[in-house]
């Protein structure tokens, strides 16, 4: 059989716009469950709501990523249900820094509620994305990867080219990448809701989606309230206990009356340390310490050496459904035009990685040696 192009191995939501990006090319999709069936992607409420907060590097990238993934999905025929979203502060130390924040929203906004309202909010399906975004895919688990004459052997297929999408899951060891996997859960359900307008009239549905401590949507009668975020929980699965903790916090937004839980979905997010997802080539990293031994001392690397043939696409976290077609477009672009990648690329982690631990890496690696 002929090599595959690229092969990528995770059916997420980060996956899944990877290996569409790049269909063009000789392109297999793998994952071991399926195509947004298992994880934070089939899980998510994949709300496509905007930040609020001071304009930094993180803020932008965020709202530019939430701009762009409802173009990408409505020109894929994928319903966002684009009705906006207001942002409201959570508490009274919230309402003043949202004075602060305002001067720094750079996406049109008004404000409604309380809050910000913004035009550019949504909420896509899961479903229908996966429905909607056709790719080559195979259902198969992926333990290793090995490089043979220039090639990855990747379950009993090679590649000149391999995507690793694997959320908080590992396949290869890559000791400068740190993805935490963090728990979530929502809800979905029907009730009754009574919410005042801003012109002061009594309205029994939505007129926005909404987002405070949670966030809360409704779409054709169906209720959608998430998501909670637990860390260090890897025995975490769904609850009733944090469904009614949900729906607590969607009463603080507007109230809701004979609310009743029809499914409740859980799964675990893919974050990285500073939040940022992470990018582009992987490095070598013993080939890179070797060449710049006082990195661990702070010193940017003059040299920097990569396996060749082999990427990443990770750290989503909790925005994933925006953040993977921004990142997966970026991640082609990189790979076919060399482009930069700026602030998502792997060095970015690499770099803080060498300086913090990289003395220990070394020291270990001798001794086991």
């Amino acid at each position: 059989m002929k090599p595959f192009d690229f092969i990528i191995i995770g059916g997420g939501i980060a996956g899944l716009l990877s290996a569409y990006e790049l269909r063009d090319y000789n392109t297999l999709l793998i994952d071991e469950n399926g195509i947004l069936t298992s994880g934070a992607s089939a899980a998510a409420g994949a709300f496509l709501f905007p930040k609020v907060g001071f304009d930094t590097a993180y803020t932008r990238f965020i709202n530019q990523a939430i701009v762009d993934s409802l173009k990408f999905y409505e020109k894929e025929g994928i319903d966002t249900h684009k009705i906006g979203v207001t942002i409201l502060p959570r508490d009274e130390r919230d309402i003043e820094k949202f004075k602060q924040y305002e001067k720094d929203i750079r996406l049109p906004y008004e404000k409604r509620y309380g809050g910000f309202f913004f035009k550019e909010g949504g909420v896509v399906f899961p479903e229908e994305v996966r429905e909607k975004i056709k790719v080559d895919f195979e259902i198969k688990k992926i333990d290793k990867l090995e490089k043979e004459g220039g090639f990855w052997k990747v379950g009993g297929y090679t590649a000149k080219n391999v995507i690793l999408a694997t959320g908080h899951k590992t396949v290869i060891d890559i000791p400068y990448i740190n993805i935490r996997p963090i728990w979530g859960e929502r809800i979905e359900g029907r009730g009754e809701f009574r919410i005042e307008n801003e012109d002061g009239i009594k309205e029994d549905f939505l007129p926005c989606h909404f987002h405070k401590n949670c966030s809360l949507t409704e779409v054709g009668g169906i209720i959608k309230i998430g998501a909670t975020h637990k860390r260090n929980c890897p025995e975490c699965k769904e609850n009733e206990e944090e469904a009614y903790e949900l729906i607590n916090k969607a009463k603080e937004i507007v109230d809701i009356k004979n609310f009743e839980i029809s499914k409740i979905i859980g799964g675990f997010r893919a974050a990285s340390v500073d939040y940022f997802p992470v990018v582009g080539k992987i490095i070598d990293v013993d080939k890179t310490m070797e060449s710049n031994p006082k990195i661990v001392k702070g010193e940017v690397p003059k040299f920097i050496s990569y396996l060749e043939g082999l990427y990443i696409i990770n750290g989503m976290g909790g925005r994933g459904f925006s953040n993977a077609y921004y990142c997966a477009k970026a991640l082609k672009e990189h790979i076919v035009g060399n482009k930069d990648l700026g602030i998502l690329d792997t060095k970015r982690v690499f770099i803080k990685w060498a300086r913090k631990k990289g003395e220990e890496y070394l020291k270990e690696k001798n001794v086991k040696s």
